[in-house]
């Protein structure tokens, strides 16, 4: 009798299949807990620069500088990114050189210590931005070191990157910084000499000036109106009072009719001649008060990143919240529990179901045809 013959004999017996049911189900319930597996896991969460307070000196300036001020650097990294970086093959490189996993001869090369590490440790993100590191292996002492130099290698890796971020910032910046002061510098002059060529004075202060004389002026005329048409009925056309003022009346007449004519004295020029020159008065104007406030956003900034580059010399962007640990519960090895529920389904299925359903199975048929030769 063949081997094939005797594996299809034993398994037609239901003593000795059941038998070996319970022996491979022995063996899988045993492999689930032995080796004893470990599960090892440290959570850290980088630190986004609005958490130290910089990211306001930007913003604060006002909603039209908001899209400057982010561009910039206030807006908040999401954890994709972060995630991306903790999977990264940086990351898995230096975790293999500070555990020295080939040296040490755990592993072929390099590329094998690779492989196995991705299937021992499993990085992912939780609620919060927090950033989570697994590591499950049969060996608990290195199970805690791989979580503990990947928890490491990471925070390093994203301290790298947020510095060389910062300092492409802080190039950025200085050229628009010393741009944007260039830029005020030319506009304040520009503004001057039209300025002192046209005797103006401050656009706020100049406008309101002429306007105020010449409705004044208007006023007083109204007032003598209204003080000849009383006077026109009590005194005569001969008399003193009467005839001063009509006189002051012509003067204010002559005042007024003159503010509608372009003219510049010392004072500078009337409301006509204000008009002829406000348009680029207020041009100019506008160039320097723009010229301004961004200086005022890249001045905000430049000290802003000053302020991020020491805090990134000094302190670290990433926060650990747990340390590396071994989980407390005790684990099972999960191909061996999948194997043992695959038996006691298979079990379940020839021992039970298919006999109350009548199915016929091979093994059962090729027995029952033996049984009737």
């Amino acid at each position: 009798m063949s081997r094939a013959e005797q594996i299809r004999s034993a398994l037609a017996d239901p003593r000795k299949r059941r038998r070996g049911y319970a022996a491979l189900m022995l063996v899988a319930a045993v492999l689930c807990v032995v080796p004893a597996p470990y599960v090892a896991r440290s959570k850290i969460v980088p630190q986004d620069v609005n958490s130290l307070g910089l990211g306001s000196m930007t913003t604060s300036y006002g909603g039209g500088f908001a899209g400057v001020a982010a561009l910039l650097g206030g807006a908040k990294q999401p954890v994709d990114m972060y995630l991306a970086m903790a999977r990264s093959s940086e990351v898995t490189g230096e975790v293999i050189r500070r555990l020295k996993l080939v040296e040490k001869g755990e592993y072929g090369s390099e590329r094998d210590a690779r492989i196995a590490l991705e299937n021992k440790v499993d990085i992912h993100s939780l609620t919060g931005g927090i950033l989570e590191i697994e590591t499950r292996m049969h060996d608990s002492a290195q199970a805690e070191a791989l979580t503990k130099a990947y928890s490491e290698a990471i925070s390093d890796r994203i301290v790298l990157l947020g510095r060389e971020r910062t300092e492409r910032k802080r190039r950025i910046i200085e050229q628009r910084f010393a741009d944007a002061s260039n830029r005020v510098a030319k506009a304040e002059a520009a503004l001057e000499a039209f300025r002192r060529k046209n005797n103006l004075a401050a656009p706020e202060a100049q406008l309101g000036t002429e306007i105020s004389l010449r409705a004044g002026l208007q006023a007083q005329l109204q007032a003598k109106k209204v003080e000849l048409q009383t006077l026109s009925g009590f005194l005569g056309p001969e008399n003193p009072r009467l005839v001063a003022v009509q006189s002051e009346i012509a003067s204010l007449q002559g005042q007024i009719a003159r503010t509608a004519d372009p003219a510049t004295d010392a004072a500078g020029p009337n409301v006509a001649g204000l008009s002829a020159v406000s348009g680029e008065y207020f041009d100019l104007y506008r160039d320097y008060r723009f010229a301004q406030a961004l200086y005022e956003v890249y001045s905000r900034s430049s000290e802003e990143v000053a302020v991020e580059t020491l805090a990134g010399d000094t302190a670290t962007d990433v926060q650990v919240i747990e340390a590396a640990h071994l989980d407390p519960d005790r684990k099972f090895n999960i191909p061996a529990v999948a194997a043992l529920a695959l038996l006691v389904l298979m079990a379940l299925f020839t021992e039970l179901y298919a006999p109350a359903t009548g199915i016929r199975l091979p093994w059962l048929s090729r027995r029952g045809e033996g049984e009737a030769q």
